[in-house]
C-alpha cells in the first residue's frame, strides 16, 4: 500500500481536478466513489489505476489490501477533498474512461436507448440504471447532454455504468447510424397518436428520449420511423423524463419477451 499524506502531492490534485468535466476529459478519468460502485466496478473488470480510502477505515483497509500497490492510504482531511460528497464513505476509485464506439454498440442487440440533451445528472443515472434492468444493449448520447462520467451521475447510476456501453455523438450522426443498420427509431412525444402499449414495434428498436424542459427536437421526431405516447389517466400533464424512459423501455422489452 501507497500512503499519502500532502494535500500537494501530484496524485491527490490530479483525482481533486475530477471534479471537472474538462479534466476528466483531458485526462479521460474519471472517479468512482462509494463502497458499494467500486466492488461493482471491480467485479466487471472496469480499468482501475489506484483505490484511495481514508487510513481510519480499518474494515476497507482490510478488504482492498489483496489490490497492494493500486491502494492509496490518505488522511480523513485529504480524502474529504477527493470526495464529492457531503458524508464520504472512504473510497474512491480512480478509472479510465471506456472506449466506445456507435459501430462496436449497434453491431447486436435488439434495444437501444438515444439521449437527447439530457441535464440532470440524476436523470441521466436513473435511465442508465433502468436501461440495465430493462435489457438495453447499448446508450447513444447526443453531444449538449451531462457528462456520464460526472460523479453524480456516476453515482446515481448505482453501477450500472459498468453494464451498459454507451457513446456520445452528433444527434444526426446517431439516426444516420441507426437506420444504416436497419434498426427502428422510436420517438416519445406526448403529442403522438399511438400509445406505446398498442404500437407494433419490431427489434432491433433505438428509444428516443429528450431534453427536460423541451424533449425532442420536432425534426428529430420527424426523422424517427414510429412516435409513441405514454397513456395517462390522471391530471398530470407530462412526467420526468427519467420515468417516463423507464416505463417505455418496459413497454419495449415486455413487448420483444411476450
Amino acid at each position: 500500500m501507497i500512503v499519502i499524506s500532502s494535500r500537494q502531492n501530484p496524485l491527490v490534485k490530479k483525482v481533486i481536478s475530477l471534479k471537472q468535466k474538462k479534466w476528466r476529459e483531458e485526462y479521460r478519468k474519471y472517479i468512482i466513489e462509494g463502497l458499494k460502485n467500486v466492488r461493482e466496478a471491480l467485479s466487471f473488470g472496469v480499468d482501475i489505476d489506484y483505490i484511495f480510502i481514508d487510513s481510519g477505515q480499518d474494515s476497507l483497509i482490510e478488504e482492498f489490501a489483496y489490490l497492494t500497490d493500486r491502494v492509496i492510504l490518505v488522511a480523513e482531511s485529504i480524502f474529504k477533498e477527493l470526495s464529492d460528497t457531503k458524508t464520504p464513505q472512504g473510497v474512491i476509485a480512480l478509472a479510465s474512461f471506456y472506449s466506445y464506439s456507435l459501430d462496436n454498440i449497434l453491431r447486436d442487440g435488439n434495444i437501444f436507448l438515444v439521449l437527447d440533451r439530457i441535464q440532470d445528472p440524476g436523470n441521466m443515472g436513473t435511465l442508465i440504471r433502468s436501461a440495465d434492468a430493462f435489457g438495453v444493449e447499448g446508450i447513444l448520447i447526443s453531444k449538449g447532454s451531462v457528462d456520464i462520467y460526472s460523479p453524480k451521475v456516476v453515482r446515481a447510476a448505482m453501477g450500472s455504468i459498468f453494464h451498459v456501453p454507451f457513446v456520445y455523438a452528433d444527434i444526426w450522426e446517431i439516426i444516420k447510424t441507426l437506420k444504416e443498420n436497419k434498426i427502428v427509431t422510436l420517438a416519445t412525444t406526448p403529442y403522438a397518436e399511438k400509445n406505446i402499449r398498442d404500437a407494433y414495434i419490431k427489434p432491433p428498436v433505438a428509444i428516443f428520449l429528450g431534453n427536460e424542459a423541451n424533449g425532442l427536437d420536432g425534426n428529430i421526431i420527424d426523422a424517427c420511423d414510429e412516435k409513441v405516447r405514454i397513456y395517462m389517466k390522471g391530471k398530470a400533464e407530462s412526467l420526468n423524463v427519467s420515468i417516463a424512459g423507464s416505463i417505455i423501455m418496459h413497454e419495449i422489452l415486455l413487448k420483444i419477451h411476450r
